[in-house]
């Protein structure tokens, strides 16, 4: 997955969101004041909101500025839906894959192996969204394909964090081979019961993790702070890009 400039600001507000610094409904600095605060052009921030508007997680008021939903999902509410529409494009994959997507897919699931190995979990957590966009595509759904691939900001900053999760990134390790080998075999059933078991593991992670900190990390962001939260962070960004 290409990183863009944009990139970083979406990151940066996906942080505020789920640490529970920005309150649901709450209006984003102007495009002229995030410009200014990051560095960056205003065609990088409008793609960054474009990016968190296809996410469902802001809308943009013409002449009015840019809003948090007033109903903004918690990181159980994307893995349950991750979880659904996977198990769809994961069934339809073993039906409708061609010998060319199969080959494709084999070739992500060796490199992910060999970043394991390599213990580059950075380029492991990339290809691990490839893996499973590549499912989607191979479903030959389009409407499914598409869901994910308009989240997949949303999909990395998850899996970036739930990868720092104890013991997390080996369980994918060990289920990423078996929905492939599933779907290769045709075996749309097994496939759909791997990859619920894969996401339902993930949920487990999460649910611990949230019992030893609070559930700030998993609940929808809470009102406690608004747009200043976005300054703060924004000047500590620029603060370690003078130092260096």
């Amino acid at each position: 997955m290409a990183k863009k400039v944009g990139d970083n600001l979406v990151r940066i507000i996906l942080d505020l969101i789920f640490q529970g610094k920005l309150a649901a409904g709450e209006q984003l600095p102007s495009i002229e004041k995030m410009t200014r605060e990051y560095g960056m052009s205003a065609a990088s921030v409008r793609e960054a909101i474009q990016k968190l508007s296809l996410m469902g997680l802001v809308h943009i008021r013409q002449g009015g500025g840019t809003f948090l939903d007033q109903n903004i999902p918690s990181i159980m509410d994307i893995l349950d839906a991750r979880k659904y529409v996977e198990m769809a494009t994961g069934f339809l994959a073993a039906r409708n894959a061609t010998a060319e997507d199969q080959a494709g897919l084999g070739r992500i699931v060796a490199a992910m192996e060999e970043d394991f190995r390599n213990r580059d979990y950075v380029a492991y957590t990339k290809k691990d969204l490839e893996f499973h966009l590549a499912i989607a595509r191979m479903s030959k759904n389009v409407l499914l394909s598409a869901f994910l691939e308009n989240i997949q900001d949303l999909l990395y900053y998850l899996q970036e964090r739930t990868h720092m999760l104890q013991g997390t990134i080996e369980k994918a390790y060990r289920f990423h081979p078996q929905i492939a080998e599933a779907i290769r075999q045709r075996d749309g059933a097994t496939a759909q019961i791997l990859i619920t078991e894969h996401i339902e593991a993930v949920k487990r992670a999460w649910e611990t993790y949230d019992r030893g900190k609070g559930n700030g990390a998993i609940a929808a962001a809470s009102p406690r702070r608004t747009g200043a939260a976005i300054e703060a962070k924004s000047r500590s960004g620029t603060a370690r890009e003078k130092k260096r």
